[in-house]
């Protein structure tokens, strides 16, 4: 089986305020945040293509000792376009079968092994797209999507935060942002990604209701949130993920 890669790591890191280096090049318990996603996928995907787009020698300076193609997202627009332009770096002529992608600044939690899994139940129940989800006791406190399941435990969709009614915001498990796809399902469905009417990008999860409208299959693999850990969009966020990550058992 051929997967490809991408990883997200083009954002300005506007609330962050780095004003010379892309955050993903910020130093994480030892090595560069976006050093975790390029050892997550190595052996694992062929080729990993890491998008850039600010600061993006800084981003290479940092990934020097791995073997990484990159792609140049010009204009930020978003996760889903992000993604459109890493796309443009996987081989046409031999596509692989699956495309897994990662958001470069949360991706220093994850093992092979839950990959490995997700990729198993992807498979298994014959998915188009399968996401990595956890639970959290305080959802609003992480702002991330809700995941919404049928009764025979499919996702049938994924609602923000700021979009989400009183009950909706309940719910505790949440979307962590790592995507396994079926190469054919996303190459045909990228560009019918929507842009959001409150920000004017395109977001990778409008995939989970663009898939559930077309009938296809949307699995959720739950792990412990403890091997999800949070992303990185402010300082205190670097500081509180370490110590999150050190704590895990």
């Amino acid at each position: 089986m051929n997967i490809a890669g991408i990883i997200l790591a083009g954002g300005k890191g506007t609330r962050i305020n780095s004003h010379k280096v892309n955050k993903v090049t910020l130093q994480f318990v030892g090595k560069p945040i976006i050093g975790y996603g390029a050892e997550l996928f190595e052996g694992l995907t062929n080729p990993i293509v890491v998008v850039v787009g600010a600061f993006s020698h800084s981003v290479k300076d940092a990934l020097k000792k791995y073997t990484v193609n990159y792609a140049y997202q010009q204009k930020r627009l978003g996760t889903a376009h992000a993604a459109k332009i890493g796309m443009e770096k996987i081989n046409k002529k031999n596509p692989p079968d699956l495309v897994l992608v990662g958001y470069g600044d949360h991706m220093m939690f994850y093992k092979k092994s839950t990959v490995n899994e997700l990729i198993k139940k992807h498979l298994l129940h014959k998915a188009v797209l399968s996401i990595i989800t956890t639970v959290h006791s305080n959802p609003d406190e992480l702002a991330w999507g809700r995941v919404i399941r049928n009764k025979k435990g499919f996702i049938v969709d994924n609602i923000e935060q700021k979009d989400a009614t009183p009950e909706e915001r309940k719910i505790t498990e949440l979307n962590a942002g790592f995507y396994c796809f079926d190469y054919k399902f996303i190459k045909e469905n990228i560009d019918k990604v929507k842009k959001s009417t409150v920000t004017n990008e395109y977001y990778i999860n409008a995939l989970i209701h663009i898939a559930v409208e077309q009938g296809r299959k949307v699995v959720g693999l739950n792990v412990p949130f403890k091997e999800v850990g949070i992303g990185i969009n402010r300082l205190p966020e670097l500081q509180l993920s370490q110590e999150i990550f050190q704590k895990r058992s």
